[in-house]
């Protein structure tokens, strides 16, 4: 239940003013050999001692504040950590969605929360190409329904088999950083073979048959997690009719009462990370606002931050009551 933003890109406030650099100079003038002064002289060294001024009228230049600019401002090592509302998602973060959102509910709630948590929006790609270009300007990417064929009642479908040039596509993004999740549940065959397709790669799959069926009327807790930061704070998200997950990588959630059964698998490729979950209620309004005992909140601050590339994004989470 994620909604369409355009991403246009972050509104910074504004140029960044440099207030020196560690071997002497100023911002103001051309700097000489051994560091010139504010007046730019060619010869000579500063009058300055131990580094440059950060402007003109003298001082030492602290850390500039971190603007979503792809550049590491405060000298911290993390590229583009901005998080001002301190809500536990970068505001700089770009995330897309690939095919689309069920239709159950009203899909307020998720949607409003997701909006509201990152500064750049989400943009819907629903049924485009998948190409380099198209995905190189996101880091973090969700799949959806991406049924072959619309289903009366319950969604689109992306209309097609994702073709050799599509999968090649999404496994370069996500070896060059990226992280993409995948959802699935809308009871359709094709959403099976076409998400297994984009997850063939990796060595994940969902099975072919529904499980993780709901209990009394109401979706079915899955409370058995592995230590791991995608599960942290983690002790119960609800499932319905959701499939088994198949294949490598780390387990993280798992069912045991109709036999064992494995919901969530991740695993790193090279610089990037895909999430496996086996079901896609955690969309619903459902889930958030009838369930007040299901850390849903938690559940997708882990998966943003564990998908954002290291060293970029990269924000606190704050503890969710």
């Amino acid at each position: 239940m994620l909604i369409s933003l355009s991403l246009a890109g972050c509104n910074c406030g504004g140029s960044i003013q440099v207030g020196g650099d560690a071997d002497g100079g100023s911002s103001d003038g051309g700097t000489g050999a051994g560091g010139g002064s504010s007046g730019g002289g060619s010869g000579g060294g500063s009058g300055v001692t131990g580094g440059g001024s950060g402007n003109t009228g003298g001082g030492t230049s602290g850390p500039m504040p971190e603007v979503c600019d792809g550049v590491d401002n405060d000298g911290n090592g993390i590229i583009d950590d901005v998080d001002v509302g301190m809500d536990g998602v970068c505001d700089c973060l770009k995330i897309a969605t690939i095919g689309y959102r069920g239709q159950w509910g009203s899909g307020s709630v998720f949607s409003n929360w997701l909006d509201g948590k990152s500064q750049q929006g989400v943009t819907a790609l629903e049924n485009q190409t998948l190409t380099p270009q198209l995905l190189q300007a996101f880091d973090v990417i969700v799949i959806q329904d991406v049924r072959e064929s619309a289903m009366a009642g319950v969604g689109n479908g992306v209309g097609r088999a994702y073709a050799q040039a599509e999968i090649d596509a999404l496994k370069g993004w996500v070896a060059a950083g990226g992280g993409v999740m995948t959802l699935i549940g809308y009871g359709d065959a094709t959403e099976v073979v076409n998400v297994n397709r984009l997850l063939a790669p990796y060595g994940l799959s969902y099975g072919n048959q529904q499980v993780l069926g709901a209990i009394n009327g109401s979706t079915r807790p899955i409370t058995n997690w592995a230590m791991h930061p995608l599960a942290t704070q983690v002790t119960r998200v609800g499932t319905d009719n959701g499939y088994a997950v198949n294949g490598g990588g780390t387990l993280v959630a798992w069912d045991t009462r109709d036999g064992n059964v494995d919901v969530a698998r991740a695993i790193e490729h090279q610089s990037g990370r895909v999430y496996v979950w086996g079901d896609e209620w955690i969309t619903y309004d459902s889930e958030w606002s009838a369930h007040q005992d299901y850390q849903v909140e938690r559940f997708w601050l882990n998966s943003l931050k564990w998908l954002t590339a290291v060293g970029r994004c990269q924000v606190e989470i704050p503890d969710i009551n």
